[in-house]
């Protein structure tokens, strides 16, 4: 068995592919002060540049996708190799964990199912391997679409590979996002209100990125710089698929 892009990774391709996009509404006054004089096009590839230069990050979101699935991704990721967190969607939850080297999967009977199927495997392939991986650490293909949650510089790559979704953006007002002062970056686009909120202190960090429309949804970035705890589990307990016996 090979663990490949799932139905809940491909869903996450769709939480983010509006992200770095990102309608608010705020004090245009209060606005005018933050990154005087500049464009929200600029101000945009700022903070998508500062985003991706933090050596740590905390992403949080959730986004309704076709069919009324749910997804949400709650990932502590640096880029050291190191990351902790978990994902969930069509009914399936997964907890991802890297320290520095492969990255580990524990996933429910439900994810390995999912997993199998969207890998071309039946339903009784599906409920074999659910039996045998379900509860476990799994290593993961470096190269697979879950993989690609716990490498930093891949993630946000991933979210910002049409550029042109940040551009044509215009100035909102200033709010508070998580307690931290934010400009609002808006834009329509299809009957989408895209929104970044951008940090107007320190570093132009993107704080919040939303999507309101038909399937709306929302991520948030906090803990820059803070440290990604993780606690390997032992040995014993992680599972190497290529050795399982079919």
């Amino acid at each position: 068995m090979t663990t490949r892009r799932t139905r809940t990774t491909a869903a996450l391709g769709m939480l983010c592919a509006g992200a770095l996009a990102l309608s608010a509404c705020g004090n245009s006054d209060d606005a005018d002060e933050a990154f005087k004089g500049q464009k929200a096009d600029d101000i945009a590839a700022k903070a998508v540049a500062a985003t991706d230069k933090a050596p740590s990050v905390h992403l949080k979101g959730t986004a309704h996708v076709k069919g009324g699935n749910v997804v949400e991704i709650d990932i502590r990721v640096d880029d050291k190799g190191h990351c902790t967190g978990t994902m969930s969607g069509d009914g399936a939850t997964a907890e991802l964990l890297r320290d520095g080297g492969d990255i580990l999967i524990k996933g429910d009977k439900k994810f390995w199912t999912n997993s199998t199927k969207a890998s071309g495997g039946s339903g009784g392939q599906g409920a074999q391997i659910a039996d045998k991986l379900a509860g476990k650490w799994v290593k993961a293909p470096a190269n697979s679409g879950d993989a690609s949650l716990c490498d930093k510089k891949t993630f946000l790559a991933s979210m910002d590979q049409d550029k042109s979704e940040r551009q044509g953006l215009k100035r909102g007002g200033t709010s508070e996002v998580d307690g931290k002062d934010a400009l609002a970056l808006k834009k329509e686009k299809g009957g989408k209100r895209l929104t970044m909120h951008v940090a107007t202190e320190g570093e132009p960090y993107i704080l919040r990125t939303e999507t309101k429309g038909s399937e709306p949804n929302d991520m948030t970035f906090s803990e820059y710089g803070k440290k990604v705890e993780v606690q390997k589990p032992a040995d014993d307990e992680i599972v190497d698929p290529a050795n399982l016996k079919a």
